[in-house]
């Protein structure tokens, strides 16, 4: 026959199970579990490969369990505060990094229209100096028609 543990020893090879999977839960390294993050006294049972409530049989493992589960809790919930402030502060940083982006744009945009004004406004003065030289020159050439100077044509005699 094969060797027979005796009830106390299986108890406490039952109980360094329920140790280990405690310590692999926290750990965030489940072997049996889904690796969510969540640690109660079921998924360390089921996490132990126990029957259905066999971890209620060490009362003094679930009490430890327990007071590891409440320090486990106001870890993750005083990390995830801190995350969400990260995310917070880097948020805000994006806001006013975008903000002055905007302001920068903003400027440059207006200060683009003013130029553009600017030539639009001398391209029409440019424009209204050609025409009132067109129509200056048009002038002189009536006036030079109207004045017709007869030409000499040497060599020639009436």
């Amino acid at each position: 026959m094969g060797i027979q543990n005796t009830p106390s020893e299986r108890g406490e090879i039952t109980k360094q199970r329920l140790e280990d999977a405690l310590q692999r839960l926290i750990d965030g390294n489940p072997e049996r579990t889904p690796n969510d993050g969540k640690l109660n006294l079921s998924r360390i049972n089921k996490e132990a490969g126990l029957s259905s409530g066999g971890i209620y049989y060490y009362d003094d493992f679930v009490e430890r369990a327990r007071r590891e589960i409440d320090k486990y809790k106001s870890r993750i919930s005083a990390s995830s505060s801190a995350k969400v402030k990260i995310s917070v502060d880097r948020l805000r940083a994006q806001r006013d990094k975008e903000r002055e982006l905007k302001e920068r744009y903003r400027s440059q945009r207006d200060e683009i229209k003013k130029f553009c004004d600017q030539v639009i406004a001398r391209n029409a003065n440019l424009e209204f100096s050609l025409y009132e030289a067109l129509e200056e020159i048009e002038a002189l050439q009536a006036e030079l028609n109207k004045a017709k100077v007869v030409g000499f044509e040497r060599g020639k005699q009436s």
